[in-house]
């Protein structure tokens, strides 16, 4: 009978072999693997590309993205809340200040208002998680970017190490995929900058050096990507 080791030392060869198979066909370096074997091997190999995947930028992009997630159900609660309260008490449309300031509000107009403040509390509280984990995360990104444009430039490619592989040219227009489509269709202006025009020396410049500004913060991005990505890697 095989021993249990000898199994698990088949296994782990086979793995070996698959991770190197881009190199030649399967078929040809082992064509005598048995099928259950090869769907053992086949099993471990996903399942460590999976933990591979759960990097800390992944979480970060996540937490993001519920930001943005809160800031428009939080918008769209707000207008609620005005027209409801409009509409139910034929005063005049007020600010939402105004009604969170109403000591007592109908119901259910007052389970909106806490929803609301609840929403408020999130917003907060995942944007302070950004700010204190994205400088773990890209140190060298946040120097030049704060945490959360810095998170929303890595969504918009991705990964971190999908944006330690873009040129600078692309860094630049990220978050302008539908304005650099409209110019590829109709032929309308190309854009000039994508998510990095939330960045202070971009948007307090003047429109002619807008570009300029941005084509020379992307090229330190790149550099700064590059080195977040590769740090402590034997690459």
């Amino acid at each position: 009978m095989k021993s249990v080791t000898a199994d698990k030392e088949k296994i782990k060869t086979i793995v070996s072999i698959m991770d190197d198979s881009k190199y030649y066909t399967l078929s040809e370096k082992a064509p005598e693997i048995d099928i259950k074997d090869l769907r053992d091997a086949s099993i471990i190999q996903t399942e460590k590309r999976i933990l591979d995947s759960l990097t800390s930028d992944k979480n970060l992009i996540q937490a993001i993205q519920a930001l943005d997630d809160a800031h428009t159900s939080s918008n769209l609660l707000s207008e609620r809340l005005c027209t409801w309260q409009a509409h139910t008490t034929g005063e005049s449309r007020g600010t939402v200040d105004y009604l969170l300031n109403k000591e007592s509000l109908p119901f259910p107009i007052s389970d909106l208002k806490d929803t609301y403040l609840h929403l408020q509390i999130l917003i907060e509280n995942l944007s302070k998680y950004i700010d204190e984990e994205a400088p773990k995360v890209f140190p060298e990104i946040v120097k030049l970017l704060d945490a959360q444009l810095t998170v929303r430039l890595v969504s918009f490619a991705g990964s971190l190490a999908k944006l330690a592989r873009l040129p600078s040219s692309t860094i630049q227009l990220l978050g302008a995929e539908k304005a650099l489509f409209r110019h590829m269709s109709d032929g309308s202006l190309p854009p000039k900058h994508g998510i990095l025009y939330q960045h202070p020396s971009v948007k307090g410049t003047h429109n002619k050096k807008k570009g300029k500004v941005t084509r020379s913060l992307a090229s330190k991005v790149a550099i700064a990507a590059k080195i977040d990505f590769y740090r402590g890697k034997n690459e």
